[in-house]
């Protein structure tokens, strides 16, 4: 800590104050009276506001769509036995819809109705 002396002599504590303009904390004896800005920032020239930047140009590209998977239901042996016995049905499945489709309708909206699906 930094202790003065005043008029009378007594020892008192150095009086501090920040500068408005450029912020320093600095003793009492640099600024002139009761002014709130310092005597460096009143002798110095006048800085400019700082004017913000602009922001980096981002460019946006949209994703291309993912490539459709082809079914390998003609690939005997690929993967687990479970997933081929799903291909096989829905292949099936996808057959008897297209021979019979009005048949295949009327079931399909039974089932949904009774799982409680819009049909």
């Amino acid at each position: 800590m930094r202790y003065d002396e005043d008029e009378q002599g007594e020892v008192r504590m150095g009086a501090w104050r920040r500068c408005e303009r450029c912020r320093k904390v600095l003793p009492a004896e640099a600024f002139e009276g009761e002014s709130t800005t310092c005597e460096a920032c009143l002798a110095g020239p006048v800085s400019k506001p700082r004017t913000t930047r602009a922001s980096a140009v981002k460019t946006v590209r949209t994703a291309s769509p993912p490539a459709e998977r082809v079914p390998l239901l003609g690939v005997v042996g690929s993967g687990d036995l479970e997933v081929r016995e799903r291909r096989a049905k829905k292949a099936a499945l996808e057959q008897l819809a297209e021979v019979h489709s009005e048949d295949y309708e009327q079931l399909l909206q039974a089932a949904r109705r009774s799982e409680g699906l819009r049909a």
